[in-house]
């Protein structure tokens, strides 16, 4: 099975894609996407070395500690970015929590576009249709439900509504995969780290759970294997690079026992070795910086 930015978790990812227009209707700022495309610029700027090149990309968002309110008094084309702004941001990122503070789910990771979930036209949000159709049809049951009802605080209410009454339907999550191990099955799992749809770490969370259930990492691998592509957008796009060839590595594991270690990934003349998780590549200092031979996968700890 190959699956790549998998759509599991539906009744956990879909209510959560409409936390930012909620949190931009609760701070009454509707961010210009200019403002965002500004963020995006300078947190691509201020982390995109750590994996010992510059190209434009974020090799590890989780080690990317970049403050939003240091851009503060910004101009850009659509106005100065604000406080506000800054809040706005931060908590797009971080993504959805109850009021007391607990993790409900994850927000896009930085460097990712705001695009898609934070989109804003003419002063007002503008949810993606997935989120606002989950929200009218399958949560409210009312076509005539207007999507600025929801508040932070209401927020909660929804996301367990969704969690009980499709959980058992669409959550797609178990993290036994005893059947499918037993069967003979081989899973590759990718996932891009600038998803700006569905947040990766659901599915970096998800193998936790199965390598946990599974007996560790080790017994694993020996079935089910997960890579993840730095700045690559939902299935494609960003400024990163994407598994040219997913499927031959499957094929070469299922039918010849040869376990991918790393999977070639390409976008245009760049080329990169995409790291058996949790592991990134990291430029050697020699060479290329658009030749994948250049890089090594690092971090396995």
């Amino acid at each position: 099975m190959l699956a790549g930015a998998p759509a599991f978790q539906a009744d956990r990812f879909l209510p959560a894609a409409m936390w930012p227009q909620v949190v931009m209707h609760e701070l009454d700022d509707f961010v210009p996407s200019c403002k965002f495309d500004a963020v995006n610029k300078a947190v691509t700027a201020a982390c995109d070395s750590r994996d010992g090149v510059s190209d434009g990309v974020i090799g590890d968002p989780r080690t990317c500690r970049f403050n939003p309110t240091s851009l503060v008094g910004t101009v850009t084309p659509c106005g100065t970015i604000t406080a506000k702004d800054a809040a706005v941001v931060k908590k797009i990122w971080d993504g959805p929590r109850r009021p007391d503070g607990t993790r409900l789910w994850y927000g896009i990771l930085p460097g990712a576009s705001f695009a898609r979930l934070a989109a804003t036209e003419n002063g007002d949000g503008v949810p993606t249709a997935l989120a606002s159709g989950w929200y009218t049809y399958w949560l409210a049951k009312n076509p005539s439900f207007d999507w600025h009802r929801l508040t932070m605080a209401n927020f909660t209410h929804y996301f367990d509504q969704s969690r009980q009454e499709w959980g058992p339907v669409v959550g797609t999550d178990d993290p036994d995969l005893s059947a499918f191990r037993a069967a003979g099955g081989k899973l590759l799992l990718w996932h891009g780290l600038a998803d700006q749809l569905i947040p990766s770490q659901g599915t970096t969370s998800y193998y936790q759970q199965v390598t946990a259930t599974m007996g560790g990492r080790a017994k694993t691998e020996k079935f089910a294997r997960l890579f993840t592509a730095p700045g690559v957008g939902h299935c494609r796009g960003g400024s990163g690079a994407a598994p040219a060839d997913p499927l031959a590595a499957l094929v070469k594991w299922v039918e010849h026992g040869k376990a991918p270690t790393t999977l070639r990934a390409a976008n245009g003349p760049m080329s990169r070795p995409l790291c058996l998780w949790p592991a990134v590549a990291r430029y050697d200092g020699q060479g290329s910086t658009n030749d994948a031979a250049n890089f090594r996968c690092t971090g396995r700890q």
